[in-house]
């Protein structure tokens, strides 16, 4: 019994000393990660944004069927395992057990079905909706988004069960697991969709499925995330907060990341790359990406409805100049609307190939042709952006368009949401263009052009559709790619753009960061890394 009572005593003793020791004991650190993020935000609407800036934050609080790992090739998210059929058509996901939403509530099948056809339905108005309906070519997708029919259940992704996911395609997609992750691909939480409307994104509201969570979205400063408990992978995930930041230029980005107040900036000046590689050394990423950039014209409006015009336009540019000697910076001069890609036939821009002489006067032949010169100069405005880039090229080419043609040429640099209204406006003359496609194939940028797709150039071309939905049914990959540069082919020959180059990946990313791997779609997932 004095046993027992002394080892009694010795318990609670030990017990006491071991709180104090605990006490005595810093409490571990918070592990924070702080991002750049560019320009203002423009929505978190998970069925809607279809912008990469806002990609990346959607890409830490959602998971799709499919994630992509560090290097950007397609792993188990949501879905822990899948099958495809034998004729490529049928694709079955096996959801994860015991998944669940950021609130607690069971995450089911059904939640992904959801939010395919809120991304489908034309009340929604989602840019996106071209992915089900021309890229992977859902059944049912086309009629649903055009509005021929009203049934949900008409579209063919379906949930026979809580943790089955089926999708049914009307021609075969090789590449289609690259898009069914968090951007194109996320579930919707039906119940706060339909308690807040269009505020179910906000931090007070939002329900999500990633491996973080929303608590912060403030306008012009800054967004916070943090690690969410209720996550499958939650105990891998190692970093416990994300502070993306915003700024309105790189160059603040840089001041920001030379103070150690930001960890990894969305760009850099391409002014400053020497200098910061000398600085900072294997800090500074620059690597080929996935975007391709050009300028677009409105044909709805005249006189860039005149294909003279456009081509004039075209040829009195001096796109080596522009690329190699004024942007530079990792940018690649690139006469295609595609990015290149391994074994693709990429076609060129016809003009692009001529000598400078012969190519500036065929630009001067036009444009007296098409009715402009000295007595009726054209006067136009150029969209751009403020990235640091972007006003290069958009102010080179009007430079170049005064001094080889007289136009008169104005460039509209902006805020990243001002830049994007002016163009859904469908009012502006040029636009400063890019895409950033979701894989390095060239499907994933053919798609968007696609006229059916309506991504805003009002544009048609029956050659362009033939040649495109030729290729999409064929299953080889040399010739569908053939029948890819055909179509191609007759997106440049009608001049609606003027592709300009492929563009970097570029970051300076702080050596304390770990878990960053370049790769071409620019896929960072915050849960794959860690900071010391």
């Amino acid at each position: 019994m004095m046993l027992a009572n002394y080892s009694a005593r010795m318990t609670i003793s030990g017990m006491i000393l071991a709180a104090i020791v605990a006490l005595a004991q810093p409490a571990a650190a918070e592990s924070v990660l702080t991002r750049g993020m560019g320009s203002t935000i423009g929505t978190l609407d998970p069925q809607i944004n279809f912008l990469a800036y806002e990609g990346f934050i959607l890409d830490d609080i959602y998971e799709g069927l499919v994630s992509p790992d560090p290097a950007g090739e397609p792993v188990p998210g949501a879905a822990e395992t899948w099958d495809i059929s034998d004729d490529g058509l049928t694709y079955t996901f096996h959801l994860r057990d015991g998944l669940k939403w950021s609130n607690g509530d069971p995450l089911v099948a059904q939640d992904f079905v959801n939010g395919v056809i809120r991304t489908l339905d034309p009340a929604t108005a989602s840019d996106k909706g071209y992915i089900f309906t021309s890229t992977i070519s859902v059944v049912g997708a086309a009629a649903f988004n055009g509005g021929e029919s009203t049934d949900p259940a008409s579209v063919g992704v379906s949930a026979p069960d809580d943790k089955t996911v089926v999708i049914q395609l009307e021609k075969p997609a090789p590449y289609a697991l690259y898009i069914l992750n968090s951007f194109y691909f996320p579930p919707l939480h039906k119940p706060s969709f339909e308690a807040f409307g269009g505020d179910f994104i906000k931090p007070e509201n939002i329900v999500t499925n990633g491996a973080y969570h929303l608590i912060e979205n403030v306008p012009q400063s800054h967004v916070t995330l943090v690690k969410s408990p209720t996550y499958w992978g939650a105990d891998s995930v190692k970093i416990d907060k994300v502070i993306y930041q915003i700024t309105e230029d790189d160059n603040t980005a840089v001041k920001l990341f030379k103070a150690g107040e930001q960890d990894i900036t969305y760009d850099i000046p391409s002014d400053q790359i020497e200098a910061l590689t000398a600085e900072f050394g294997d800090q500074v990423h620059v690597t080929s990406s996935t975007e391709t950039n050009y300028l677009s014209f409105n044909i709805t409006k005249p006189p860039f409805d005149d294909i003279r015009v456009r081509q004039a336009l075209a040829m009195a540019l001096d796109r080596d100049a522009i690329i190699n000697k004024v942007v530079k910076g990792g940018y690649v001069l690139n006469c295609g609307y595609v990015i290149p890609v391994p074994n693709y036939p990429q076609p060129q821009q016809a003009d692009c190939a001529m000598p400078k002489d012969e190519r500036v006067a065929k630009a001067q032949e036009l444009y007296a042709e098409a009715g402009f010169g000295p007595d009726n100069v054209l006067a136009l405005s150029i969209e751009s952006s403020n990235n640091d880039a972007y006003k290069k090229i958009a102010e080179t080419a009007a430079v170049m368009w005064k001094q080889t043609l007289g136009v008169e040429a104005k460039v509209n640099a902006q805020d990243r949401d001002s830049w994007l209204a002016a163009f859904n406006d469908g009012n502006w003359q040029v636009f400063n263009d890019n895409l950033v496609g979701d894989f390095a194939g060239p499907e994933t940028f053919l798609a968007y052009m696609d006229p059916r797709a309506e991504a805003g150039y009002g544009w048609q071309s029956p050659e362009y559709e033939a040649a495109y939905d030729k290729a999409m049914s064929t299953e080889d990959q040399a010739e569908r790619y053939k029948l890819l540069a055909e179509a191609e082919r007759a997106l440049l020959d009608t001049y609606l753009v003027i592709p300009l180059s492929s563009s970097p990946s570029r970051a300076l990313v702080n050596s304390r960061v770990s878990g960053w791997v370049d790769n071409p779609a620019g896929w960072h997932s915050t849960k794959y890394m860690s900071v010391q």
